[in-house]
């Protein structure tokens, strides 16, 4: 009786053992990357300059959300962040003409997922004179922001009812067409990057296109 439950129990735990198997190669990470992109310009109407717009009128309306102006920096309500900039540089917030986006990449045997990690905004003198000076930095795992990336976004100028995400708007393969690799898995991109670039950027854009 005894070797015989000790046989049931053996089969069971193997059993188990061998159903556990597909569900940690279906989260298993096969390859990751990150990337740090810069757009120099924010135009008017454009997914970054409407994404700082809204940003900012979601956390005028609420009572408890605070950000900071860099990574790791002291936190502000936005009215004392905004005064800040006044007082300090004499800037207000819609004078951001600049913008880091940080990504991260991943690819699991369940796909390609791409992730925009933060947001980092900034106002950069003309003529390359003078330091950037940061402005407004977000962390784009907040849920707050979350939603905002999923459900809010530009519209079409021939369809208003037609809303584009900024999930969709700001993705590395769109924004890369616009804007400069700065940082590839933490590494400033400097001379004789050129050819990491590209081939990052096209693998990007073909894994995007392939998972739609």
């Amino acid at each position: 009786m005894i070797r015989t439950n000790r046989g049931v129990l053996l089969s069971i735990v193997f059993f188990g053992m061998v159903l556990a198997i597909p569900f940690q190669e279906a989260s298993a990470q096969r390859w990751l990357q990150t990337s740090q992109l810069f757009v120099n310009e924010l135009e008017s109407n454009s997914p970054p300059r409407v994404l700082l717009d809204t940003l900012t009128q979601v956390l005028k309306r609420s009572d408890s959300l605070k950000v900071s102006r860099k990574p790791d920096g002291e936190e502000y309500e936005i009215s004392e962040l905004r005064d800040q900039l006044i007082n300090g540089p004499g800037i207000g917030l819609t004078s951001a003409n600049g913008i880091f986006i940080d990504y991260r990449f991943e690819i699991r045997n369940r796909g390609f997922e791409e992730s925009i990690e933060s947001f980092r905004f900034i106002y950069r003198p003309t003529g390359g004179t003078g330091e950037d000076i940061e402005m407004l930095y977000v962390d784009a795992s907040e849920t707050w922001v979350k939603n905002i990336l999923r459900n809010k976004g530009t519209t079409l100028t021939t369809n208003q009812a037609a809303l584009k995400t900024f999930s969709d708007q700001l993705s590395f393969a769109r924004m890369a067409k616009s804007g400069q690799v700065v940082e590839i898995a933490g590494e400033t991109v400097r001379e004789g990057f050129e050819t990491e670039k590209r081939q990052l950027v096209q693998k990007i854009q073909r894994l995007t296109y392939e998972s739609m």
